[in-house]
């Protein structure tokens, strides 16, 4: 079994990359949304916005997850 705090550690660092990766999805969508150069389809904009919501539920699991052994290790 490994220590409490390695564990606490491998979920924090999977909490700061999907922040990352929503942070990326977030600004692509929005220069998707917000660029008048190109025509961007529905189906598009749809695809991205599930990868976003996606890695929000991802995000939110770890969260709880992060919590929940938080609380187990006080």
């Amino acid at each position: 079994m490994e220590p409490k705090g390695y564990e606490l550690l491998k979920i924090e660092t999977k909490i700061d990359c999907l922040e990352k990766e929503l942070s990326t999805l977030f600004v692509d969508f929005k220069n998707t949304s917000v660029s008048q150069k190109q025509t961007v389809t529905e189906n598009e904009v749809y695809q991205k916005l599930e990868k976003m919501n996606v890695c929000c539920l991802n995000l939110l699991e770890t969260y709880r997850e992060y919590t929940k052994n938080l609380k187990k290790n006080t």
